[in-house]
């Protein structure tokens, strides 16, 4: 006999004592409690209901004397002032009011006396551990019992095959005729346990009819399957309960690991599985458990088998079984939100988030050992699918915008993981620049903040792969500048930049969404990003250049003439800036070129006096001071209108 089963027995009787110590305990400590704190406020409510009664009285015979026609006299009494008091103002004289000549007065009813609060007796307590907990625990004991008879008679041949089927459907089928019985007698909980306890029985012996035992044909134990889910889900509606569903769906999920055989029937398996689903995504109502633990259980019994059955050539009815639960999920998410046509809860949307990348997550497990160069196309289809999902949804109306968002934002996320799996290199991060510009004009146009959102984020990603991945700061071969694949893809990640920031300008104001400060910020790291890639250029050539040489002579050479062509590249690129700046009329470019001068400036004092030969000198000072020449009379032409006369 295995092992589990006995663990699992063991486990689940250690419980069930443990539980009957402590609950009457715990029930005894509360009722002791709840019945000091009730006595105390009864002995404070005793003395409001006597001034209550009283008042009761006074009124009644107010009302006596007012149905009467009585006089009623207010007199005061003068009240003799002691010799060391200062007197009192003498009262009012005696006035009579005649009742006869007051407009007549609707009569008060009577005042009920207010009932007293029953208290909470600890029998409450002692019902529900007793007619629930008990109840329950009862049911699942007889379950665990009845999969462990099976199981044993089985290894033991007691009895034939169609015999323990045949227990086990009567046993099914007595619990829940006699839960419905309860039910029309009304009692609720207890028909719940019974119904629900029979409908597991149902589930195992089903499922021990064809998947273990090999009683029936699979068209044929399918049928049982829909009579069964069919069942459950009118008893769990016609009762209004989903403690049936609840039971029926953990008792399904525990039966494959209850009779768990030697021999794999895994396509019986797997089908019984989408029945489980299928029932489970039918019945869900507003019952929010059934379809997370759906999910759970279905991966969570794939993995289990994978660990123990698993072999390459069932991948075919592995993708199909898992294809099958993908869909399922989906398409229920879609089925639910053209029939309620309102925003989903969270539990559908977090089975919306993470369904497909499971089954991503899965299928790239199981496929891309063999088959990597489809990987990439196989995101692209999924986002494709949740694009057409969307747009579905969309033109009936039958989603709002967080959903939608939720769905546009999975296809994103798919397509920016197929980007890095599909491409090699340089190429995933132009693919992610690309993207992000993509993104950014859609945000735009859609006035969508989330978009925008996600297309910094990626801008910001292909800017980390492009720093940290793609730049070659340690030494290099010897190359062609500008045109390799370095200098080339950093080139196209610059530009999309810049088109960014040309889109945020221009697009933004047609749409009125103005944020000078995003297009300020793109328009510098764009500036920037060409700037280090023009340097890490020149600089990694000379480098190159430098190694080959064998003389020192022309090892220095090469160095003065890489430090030379730095400033003199830093300088003729600070003069295109001004240049543009001023054609532009843009601040922000004047300003990064004077900093990129000031820049330029400091290395040749520092850096190119100290270690270039005088002759590299010469030219940086040189071609330095006429750049920075032009600019001043740039700046003196472009601000001279603005001068105050003297």
């Amino acid at each position: 006999m295995d092992t589990l089963p006995i663990l699992i027995l063991v486990l689940v009787i250690i419980a069930v004592i443990v539980a009957a110590i402590v609950l009457p305990i715990v029930a005894l400590v509360i009722s002791i409690r709840s019945k000091h704190a009730l006595t105390a406020r009864l002995s404070r409510l005793d003395s409001s209901v006597g001034a209550l009664a009283q008042l009761h009285a006074r009124i009644e015979r107010l009302e006596t004397a007012i149905a009467t026609g009585s006089t009623l006299e207010l007199r005061t009494e003068r009240r003799e002032t002691p010799p060391d008091r200062p007197a009192e103002p003498e009262a009012v004289p005696t006035a009579e009011i005649k009742v006869e000549d007051q407009p007549p007065v609707a009569p008060i009813g009577p005042i009920r006396p207010i009932a007293p609060i029953a208290p909470i007796r600890g029998e409450r307590i002692e019902s529900i551990i007793g007619r629930r907990l008990l109840g329950w625990a009862a049911v699942s004991l007889i379950l665990f019992a009845v999969a462990f008879f099976l199981k044993y008679a089985f290894d033991n041949r007691w009895i034939g095959e169609l015999g323990r089927v045949a227990i086990g459907i009567s046993a099914g089928v007595v619990m829940t005729v006699s839960g419905f019985r309860y039910y029309r007698r009304g009692w609720r909980v207890f028909s719940q346990i019974l119904t629900g306890g029979g409908v597991v029985l149902l589930y195992v012996s089903v499922y021990a009819a064809f998947g273990y035992y090999h009683l029936t044909t699979k068209p044929t134990a399918f049928v049982y399957l829909g009579i069964l889910v069919a069942e459950t889900a009118g008893l769990a509606l016609l009762y209004n309960a989903p403690a049936i569903a609840i039971m029926a769906l953990v008792g399904g999920f525990l039966a494959p690991i209850l009779l768990r055989s030697e021999h794999d029937q895994y396509t019986s398996f797997f089908g019984y599985i989408v029945a489980l689903d299928i029932g489970a995504l039918a019945i869900r109502k507003n019952w929010k458990v059934l379809g997370s633990l759906a999910f759970a259980g279905t991966h969570l019994l794939f993995w289990m088998w994978y660990d123990g059955h698993y072999h390459p050539r069932k991948l075919g009815a592995v993708l199909v079984f898992q294809t099958a639960v993908f869909l399922m999920f989906l398409l229920a998410y879609i089925g639910r939100q053209l029939m309620r046509r309102r925003s989903a809860n969270v539990e559908d949307l977090g089975l919306l988030l993470i369904n497909p990348f499971v089954y991503f997550a899965t299928a790239y497990y199981l496929l891309d050992p063999g088959h990597h160069e489809w990987m990439g196309v196989f995101a692209i289809a999924m986002a494709l699918v949740y694009a057409a999902a969307v747009r579905f949804l969309l033109d009936r109306s039958a989603t709002t915008r967080r959903d939608s968002l939720a769905m546009i934002g999975i296809a994103l996320t798919l397509v920016t993981l197929a980007i890095p799996i599909q491409l090699r290199s340089n190429w995933i991060t132009i693919g992610w620049a690309v993207e992000a510009l993509v993104l950014l004009w859609a945000g735009i146009e859609t006035r969508s903040r989330s978009l925008r959102a996600t297309a910094s984020a990626l801008f910001a990603l292909a800017l980390f792969r492009l720093t940290f991945w793609d730049t070659p700061f340690n030494d290099r071969p010897m190359f062609t500048p500008v045109l390799n694949r370095y200098f080339l893809s950093a080139l196209a990640v610059t530009v999309c930049l810049f088109a960014a920031a040309m889109v945020y300008q221009r697009l933004g104001e047609r749409k009125q969404i103005r944020a000078p400060k995003v297009t300020l910020v793109l328009l510098l790291v764009a500036i920037v990003t060409l700037w280090l890639v023009m340097s890490v250029e020149t600089v990694t050539f000379f480098d190159a250049r430098t190694a080959i040489r064998k003389l020192a002579a022309d090892s220095d050479h090469e160095r003065w003439l890489g430090q030379m062509a730095l400033s003199v590249l830093w300088a003729a690129y600070a003069g295109a800036l001004a240049a543009i700046g001023f054609v532009r009329r843009s601040a922000a470019v004047r300003w990064a070129a004077l900093a990129l001068f000031g820049l330029t400036v400091l290395k040749a004092m520092l850096v190119d006096i100290a270690r270039l030969q005088q002759f590299y000198r010469i030219v940086v000072f040189f071609v330095l001071g006429v750049l920075l020449l032009v600019v001043a009379w740039g700046y003196h032409k472009a601000f001279r209108s603005r001068e105050s006369p003297k």
